[in-house]
C-alpha cells in the first residue's frame, strides 16, 4: 500500500476542527480553538496535510484533477460534449453565457479559497507557534509548502476568472465582504513571491514515505508556467495573460529541472500512467491517491472522461458516467496509423458480456490512460490512481515552446525533443524546423486527456480562431454558443454577488 502524506490517522480530526466552508466569506476558527489546536508538532503536520487536501482534493468528492478535466479538457476542441440530458459539463463545452450558477465553476472558486484560507492560517500559526516544531528545517519546509499551495490556488483562480479578491491573511466575514476583485498584476506579486520562497526552501526530493509533498522542482515547474502565462497574448481581456516577454525566465526554471537529473524521459509511454511513487521518474508534480484506506483519499477523476459501458467491460461498479462525451473528430484524425500513443490513450472497441450495458462498442472511444482496474477500490470515489499535474515530458515541451519564443536553446533542441516523443510513440524521427503550430499539435496528441489543452490554446495566441474552426467542423447540431474573447474566462459565481451585493463586477459576456 502506498504511503501518502494525506493518509494520517487523525486527518479527520483536522477536517472536523476546520470544517468545509462553502463560501468565500468563510467563518474562521475561533481564536481559542485555533490556539488550542496549533500547540504540538503533530498539530502542524495535520494542518499541513489538510492544506494539501483542500488544495488538491477539494472540499468534496471533486478535486483539482476533476476540475482541470472539466474546465480545460471538456471546454477545449478535444471534445464535442453535447448531450440530450442536462449535465453540468454541457454548458462548459457549449460555451453557454449562463454559467454563473454552474456547480463546476463554483467548485473551482470555493475550493481554491478554502485552501487559501487554510494556507494563510498555517502560515500565521507557523509565525506565532511554529517553535513547537523541533526541527527548523521541517518548519521551513512547511512554510514553503504552504506558500506553494497558496500560489498554486491563486494561479488556478486567475487562469479561470481573471481578477479575484486577494486575501493574504485569515479574515472575518465582515472583513472579506469589503474586498473587491484585485488586479491580476497585484495577485501575481504574491504568486511570484510565494513560489520563489518555495523554490529557495524546498528540498529537491523526498523519500517514499513523503511521496506527494511538493519539491523544489515542482515549485520551479509551476513558476515556469506562471512566467509563460504572463507572457501569453492577453486577447484584450482582463485575465492572467499579460503579453510580457518572460520566456527566458520560464526557460531557466524548466532547464533547472532538466539538469537536476532528478527526472527521466520514460522510454515507454504507457508506463508513465502505470508506475507509482518515486519509481515514476516522469512525475515532477503529482497528486497521489490511495484506494482501500478508509481515510477518504481515493480519487474519482477517472469518471470525468469515462463512459459507463467501458467501466462495465472491466467488471467495475457503476461510476456515474452515464452520458458519453464524444471526442472531437479533429483530434481522432491527428494520429499516424503507427502511433502507439493512440492505443494507450483510447479504448476504441470494448465489450460488455453481461448486465445492463451488454454489447460491443465501436463508436464511443473512451480516454483510458488513467483507468487501471487493478487500482480500483470500493466504489467510484476510491480509485488509487495518481494524477500527474506536471510530468517531465511536459517540462521538455514547455522548454521547446520557450525556445521558439526566443527564451533560450536552439531549433535543434526543439526538433530533438519532438523527435524523442515521436520515437517513443513508434514514429520516425522526421521532425525538422518544428514551429509553434507543429509543437502545439504534438502536445495535443501527447497530453490528450490530461487537462492541458485549454491552457495550450491560450498560450498559442490562436485560441479564438482555433476554437471557431473546430466549431465549424464539429457543431453540426448548432449547439455551441458564441466563442469570442469573453469565452476565455469563466464568470464569477453568482453566490459571490449575493453574498456581497455591489462588491463585484461580472466578467463580460455572461448573464
Amino acid at each position: 500500500m502506498k504511503k501518502h502524506i494525506y493518509i494520517i490517522a487523525n486527518l479527520l480530526a483536522v477536517f472536523a476542527l476546520a470544517s468545509c466552508e462553502s463560501e468565500l466569506n468563510q467563518i474562521p476558527l475561533s481564536q481559542e480553538t485555533t490556539e488550542n489546536f496549533y500547540s504540538t508538532q503533530n498539530d502542524f503536520i495535520q494542518a499541513r496535510n489538510a492544506t494539501y487536501s483542500y488544495a488538491f482534493h477539494g472540499a468534496n468528492e471533486y478535486g483539482y484533477p476533476n476540475r482541470i478535466l472539466n474546465l480545460s479538457e471538456v471546454r477545449s476542441d478535444n471534445f464535442y460534449a453535447t448531450t440530450q440530458a442536462s449535465r453540468d459539463w454541457e454548458g462548459i463545452n457549449n460555451f453557454f453565457t449562463s454559467l454563473s450558477t454552474n456547480p463546476l465553476i463554483k467548485e473551482a472558486y470555493v475550493s481554491n479559497y478554502n485552501a487559501i484560507y487554510k494556507a494563510n492560517q498555517l502560515l500565521e500559526k507557523l509565525e506565532s507557534n511554529g517553535n513547537v516544531i523541533t526541527a527548523e528545517t521541517e518548519r521551513t519546509y512547511m512554510k514553503a509548502e504552504a506558500s506553494f499551495l497558496r500560489a498554486f490556488c491563486y494561479f488556478d483562480l486567475i487562469r479561470w476568472f481573471g481578477r479575484v479578491p486577494l486575501i493574504k491573511n485569515t479574515l472575518s466575514p465582515q472583513e472579506v465582504s469589503k474586498i473587491g476583485r484585485t488586479p491580476v498584476t497585484e495577485i501575481y506579486n504574491l504568486i511570484l513571491s510565494d513560489l520563489q520562497f518555495a523554490v529557495d526552501n524546498l528540498p529537491p526530493s523526498y523519500d517514499e514515505a513523503n511521496y506527494g509533498r511538493v519539491t523544489k522542482y515542482g515549485a520551479k515547474g509551476l513558476l515556469a508556467q506562471v512566467y509563460m502565462t504572463r507572457s501569453s497574448p492577453n486577447y484584450g481581456i482582463d485575465g492572467a495573460m499579460l503579453g510580457l516577454n518572460e520566456w527566458d525566465k520560464a526557460y531557466q526554471q524548466l532547464n533547472d529541472i532538466k539538469i537536476s537529473n532528478q527526472f527521466v524521459f520514460a522510454t515507454d509511454y504507457a508506463s508513465i500512467f502505470k508506475t507509482e511513487g518515486n519509481a515514476n521518474k516522469e512525475n515532477v508534480l503529482v497528486i497521489p491517491y490511495s484506494q482501500n484506506t478508509g481515510n477518504g483519499v481515493g480519487g474519482n477523476f477517472e469518471i470525468e472522461l469515462g463512459y459507463q459501458p467501458y467501466f462495465a467491460s472491466l467488471n467495475l461498479s457503476e461510476q456515474g458516467s452515464l452520458e458519453y462525451k464524444p471526442i472531437s473528430s479533429s483530434f481522432l484524425s491527428m494520429f499516424d496509423v503507427n502511433d502507439t500513443r493512440r492505443g494507450v490513450t483510447l479504448a476504441e472497441t470494448y465489450t460488455v458480456t453481461s448486465g445492463t450495458y451488454l454489447g460491443t462498442y465501436t463508436a464511443n472511444p473512451v480516454v483510458k490512460k488513467y483507468i487501471d482496474a487493478s487500482r480500483y477500490g470500493n466504489g467510484r470515489t476510491d480509485w488509487g490512481v495518481d494524477f500527474i499535474v506536471l510530468r517531465y515530458t511536459d517540462v521538455l515541451m514547455l522548454m521547446a515552446e520557450c525556445t521558439l519564443h526566443g527564451g533560450g536553446g536552439s531549433q535543434a533542441d526543439v526538433d530533438d525533443i519532438v523527435n524523442d516523443i515521436r520515437e517513443r510513440g513508434g514514429l520516425a524521427r522526421d521532425a525538422s524546423n518544428v514551429d509553434l503550430n507543429r509543437l502545439f499539435n504534438e502536445r495535443r496528441m501527447e497530453f490528450f486527456g490530461e487537462g492541458t489543452r485549454w491552457f495550450d490554446l491560450i498560450r498559442s495566441g490562436n485560441a479564438i480562431a482555433t476554437l471557431n474552426a473546430w466549431k465549424t467542423l464539429e457543431d453540426t447540431s448548432g449547439s455551441l454558443g458564441i466563442i469570442d474573447k469573453n469565452s476565455l474566462l469563466y464568470p464569477i459565481p453568482l453566490q459571490e454577488f449575493l453574498t456581497a451585493p455591489g462588491l463585484y463586477d461580472q466578467n463580460p459576456g455572461y448573464d
